[in-house]
């Protein structure tokens, strides 16, 4: 009976090792996500990590994104082409590193186009893109999950408050590409094309005096360390991102995690992002004030002084994307009718 029943014993202990031996267990696609930002930034913290837990909790763990940072994979100007490429299989960086490329898109990089906050310019940039066959077109080569914007962004100071045009004569400033030096030339002050990971250094060095980027990057970045002064009631336009897929890495998805990709992208990231984004803005500058940081409040008729001079950079830069064949009016008219709907 003993002989018997430890026989019994090894059958089913060697059946289950063959049994489990031969189910395969599925392992997750990985995903590598190239970003511009360290971990610590407010954007991973509050968007891009809630969004990656989200595509992995949705998809139960058949999807593990892997978050490469401070353009470990790729720099800033090259990320888009490293998607398209497969070096990254997702990305987020900025449209500003490769100059050109993105210049229908860029029309919202402009001062005062009527849209204060990151969720009404998210909402304008996306409408572009689902609306012009041309804005699309300058996304060639990858999957576009969504686009989307900071807030209007303001001109910050390292020690000099400026309260007035004046004030801005002589003044070296970081700006984030060629669309807005533009804007330096219309306020007079000298624009430095920078990206937003140099800032600060160059500031603390005193190779610039200010820059034009949102308040968040106040604490994102720590600026506020080499910054005292911020103008507060002046659009300055606004940096755009996109949020891409490689094309191959996402033919290769099956159906059902597709599907919960294009849930959680499209016109529900813009507006998850652009909330989140004019959340995390205000609340920097809240916590900034409380370390005596100072955002000035232009009085009125200087405030038109500044918007007479910004206001032409827009007709102009409709002008130019024609003579390149692009449709520069027809944007400028649609944000224009886009604009007329927002109350900010």
């Amino acid at each position: 009976m003993k002989k018997q029943r430890w026989i019994s014993i090894l059958i089913l202990i060697f059946g289950g090792i063959i049994f489990c031996s031969s189910v395969t267990i599925a392992k997750p696609i990985e995903l590598s996500l190239g970003l511009i930002v360290p971990p610590k930034h407010l954007r991973y913290i509050h968007v891009i990590e809630p969004w990656i837990k989200m595509i992995e909790e949705r998809t139960k763990g058949a999807v593990k994104i892997n978050p490469y940072f401070n353009m470990t994979l790729a720099p800033a100007a090259e990320m888009f082409d490293a998607t398209v490429s497969g070096v990254a299989d997702i990305s987020e960086s900025y449209t500003f590193g490769v100059p050109g490329k993105f210049a229908m898109t860029e029309f919202l990089q402009l001062p005062e186009t009527g849209f204060r906050s990151s969720l009404s310019c998210s909402r304008a940039v996306w409408h572009l893109y689902k609306t012009f066959p041309e804005v699309q077109a300058e996304y060639k080569g990858v999957k576009v999950l969504w686009l989307h914007t900071t807030p209007g962004m303001k001109l910050m100071l390292k020690r000099k408050p400026v309260r007035s045009l004046e004030d801005l004569k002589g003044l070296k400033i970081a700006v984030s590409g060629a669309t807005m030096v533009k804007v330096g030339k219309a306020l007079g002050f000298s624009p430095v094309t920078m990206p937003t990971a140099d800032i600060y250094v160059a500031q603390d060095k005193g190779v610039i005096d200010g820059h034009i980027r949102p308040s968040e990057l106040l604490i994102s970045r720590r600026f506020f360390e080499v910054t005292k002064y911020g103008i507060e009631n002046i659009d300055l336009g606004h940096d755009i991102f996109f949020v891409a897929m490689n094309l191959k890495a996402w033919e290769k998805l099956p159906p059902e995690v597709k599907k919960v990709f294009e849930e959680l992208s499209g016109d529900w990231a813009v507006d998850f992002t652009g909330k989140a984004w004019d959340k995390f803005d205000k609340d920097a500058e809240t916590e900034v004030k409380a370390k005596g940081f100072e955002f000035i409040t232009l009085p009125p008729k200087e405030v038109e002084r500044w918007r007479k001079l910004l206001a032409p950079i827009k007709e102009e830069y409709a002008q130019e994307l024609e003579a390149k064949k692009m449709p520069g009016k027809k944007i400028l008219e649609e944000l224009k009718k886009l604009a007329e709907k927002v109350k900010e």
